[in-house]
């Protein structure tokens, strides 16, 4: 009872002594951003995630007319392969070994290799990627360094939908360094570009879902 207590002051404590610091990537004053994280492994997943995101752009980019995508963090590629078949695509990640491995015949690119920037699509997926990233303010400068890109299609869990009572940081999953509130993704990603459409997409995977458009 004294351990639980004397944790709770010490993160009280530390939410008080952020609310003097800056607001970052958006989020409210007080949030406890994580410094650093457990790395993610998605190579082994499917559709238990996210599959939602890539149905809605689906059908996304069949209303659009929409030719080429790119995925990036695409993870296992499950749900890329599975669910835009009929579009042609490519996916990016940090390390693409097991991607070109497992599918030697389709267009994969790692992350610091900046050819990916070239690849030919009108739209950007990132599902579930921003809440893995460090510095998410160079990580949307570097999709908008991308040549052709005019939509771009965001998902993240929203922080108000997690029951947990620490939710001014950090996250409950330790991959992520933060979690945004709908109100304050949203705002967010309107510095930099034009949110057409936002919705919570899975409530029980707290899942928000932004399309958006380049200035």
């Amino acid at each position: 009872m004294l351990i639980t207590l004397i944790r709770q002051l010490f993160y009280h404590l530390k939410v008080a002594l952020t609310w003097l610091g800056a607001t970052s990537y958006g989020i409210r004053r007080g949030y406890i951003h994580r410094k650093s994280v457990i790395a993610f492994d998605d190579i082994g997943n499917q559709d238990e995630y996210q599959r939602e995101v890539y149905i809605f752009a689906a059908d996304y980019i069949k209303e659009h007319n929409i030719t080429a995508v790119l995925d990036v963090g695409c993870g296992s590629a499950y749900k890329l392969r599975k669910y835009l078949f009929d579009v042609v695509k490519a996916g990016v990640e940090p390390d693409t070994s097991n991607l070109k491995h497992q599918f030697p015949g389709e267009t994969w690119f790692a992350f610091l290799d900046s050819a990916w920037k070239q690849f030919p699509a009108q739209l950007i997926i990132c599902a579930d990627v921003i809440e893995h990233v460090p510095n998410p303010d160079a990580f949307i400068a570097d999709l908008l360094a991308h040549q052709h890109a005019q939509y771009f299609i965001f998902s993240t869990p929203d922080r108000n939908l997690d029951n947990s009572p620490w939710k001014y940081g950090p996250p409950n999953n330790e991959s992520h360094y933060r979690e945004w509130t709908f109100e304050e993704f949203e705002a967010y990603l309107g510095k930099y570009v034009h949110v057409l459409h936002h919705e919570i997409s899975n409530v029980e995977q707290r899942t928000q879902l932004v399309v958006a458009k380049r200035r």
